[in-house]
């Protein structure tokens, strides 16, 4: 099911699901990036955003913009996909598997 974000303003943006077989790669990603900078979490996927010391509220924030970043790519995969990342603890460990396995 597509991920959907509406601002402020009433504008409607929209993360349609990744193909299994990864052949609407480059639209997905484009489409998550971009949602994902308007949700505030686009360093999630990039790294630039990187986990601050552990039991910090730095870290307890950082963990919650994970949850979503991560949030955004789960419920837009294939169930036979997310399979793959139920021991990954990033959402930039997720998003990095997925561009290896289907950038061209």
């Amino acid at each position: 099911m597509p991920y959907e974000v509406e601002l402020e303003n009433g504008t409607g943006f929209r993360v349609d699901d990744l193909a299994f077989d990864g052949s609407n790669w480059t639209t997905y990603r484009e489409e998550l990036i971009y949602v994902a900078k308007l949700e505030g979490v686009v360093g999630q996927f990039d790294g630039t955003d990187a986990p601050p010391v552990v039991g910090t509220e730095a870290y307890q924030e950082w963990s919650f913009r994970n949850s979503v970043a991560t949030m955004l790519v789960t419920f837009t995969i294939p169930d036979s996909l997310l399979i793959n990342f139920y021991d990954t603890k990033t959402a930039q460990e997720i998003f990095t598997q997925l561009e290896n396995r289907f950038s061209k």
